[in-house]
């Protein structure tokens, strides 16, 4: 894309100076020529390094394109928890293989269809080949409205759901002006540890097709969940104030929710269609 745009912009703002000087001395008078010379270069160079640094990686701290890693966060032990081009290291909930139906690649987005599929043909929900237990997990997400999916951690196949769906503690993503399952004293708003911890009033959604930013945070019993930059749970899995939030929560009756010390990550199949790109994960070291 960088590059694209370099073409876009930058070439033509180039190939045409000779151009415009050509039309200052032809046109203007000797006794502003020069003067007025120098000004249009300078605002051609000004130009070109403005766009240049706009387009630049910056060292490679940030990606040009979608679904790939900087030299930063290769450093750091960031792996692309999704290529942006195959199913690979992810399968259906209780299954060996990828769902057949309600997932697809476009445009370098991992995309569930939701309910544009009808029931019979959903491919459910999706979960990573390997188990984690700390870590760090960072992706963006676009929503349309109505949205109610979410990310789950310490997901754990032997809870079993309903077909095709899984158990784990999840990071809801959700669209809370129109989500029509929300009330006040509910902890289901996006970005919140869903039915446990309601995420603040100040962490808010992008607009209706934007990219919003989630990251995960699990560091041994430590859990921090943000959106967009905004800090919207921060918990100890197994003190009391969790196990009494667990105990107020629909998981209640669910023996051994929440206890895994490891477990799947899994991307939700519910509600409309909602896209993925940037999933990213770090393995934290204990």
């Amino acid at each position: 894309m960088a590059t694209f745009l370099k073409v876009l912009l930058l070439e033509p703002l180039f190939q045409y100076l000779p151009f415009f000087l050509h039309f200052t001395v032809h046109y203007e008078s000797n006794t502003y020529k020069m003067s007025n010379r120098l000004l249009l270069i300078a605002v051609f160079i000004g130009i070109g390094i403005f766009y240049s640094s706009c387009l630049s990686n910056k060292g490679n701290n940030i990606s040009e394109e979608a679904n790939t890693l900087t030299k930063k966060e290769i450093k750091e032990g960031w792996i692309l928890l999704w290529d942006g081009k195959t199913f690979d290291g992810w399968r259906g909930i209780y299954e060996k293989d990828f769902p057949y139906n309600g997932w697809i690649i476009e445009d370098e987005q991992l995309i569930c269809l939701g309910n544009e599929m009808p029931d019979s043909l959903r491919g459910g929900d999706i979960v990573t080949d390997k188990k984690y237990g700390s870590f760090e997990l960072k992706c963006e997400f676009k929503i349309k409205e109505k949205a109610n999916s979410g990310i789950k951690y310490f997901v754990n196949e032997s809870l079993k759901a309903s077909p095709g769906h899984g158990l784990g503690l999840e990071y809801a993503i959700l669209d809370n002006e129109n989500w029509p399952y929300d009330k006040p004293d509910y902890n289901r708003t996006c970005g919140s540890l869903y039915d446990l911890v309601r995420a603040p009033d100040n962490a808010k959604t992008k607009p209706m097709g934007v990219w919003n930013e989630a990251r995960i945070l699990v560091d041994g019993n430590h859990i921090e969940h943000w959106l967009n930059g905004t800090k919207t749970v921060e918990i100890e899995k197994s003190s009391k104030e969790y196990y009494e939030l667990l105990a107020k929560s629909k998981y209640a009756k669910i023996k051994d929710w929440g206890e895994f010390k490891e477990g799947n990550i899994l991307l939700q199949d519910e509600g409309p269609r909602t896209a993925f790109r940037n999933i990213k994960l770090r393995v934290i070291k204990n």
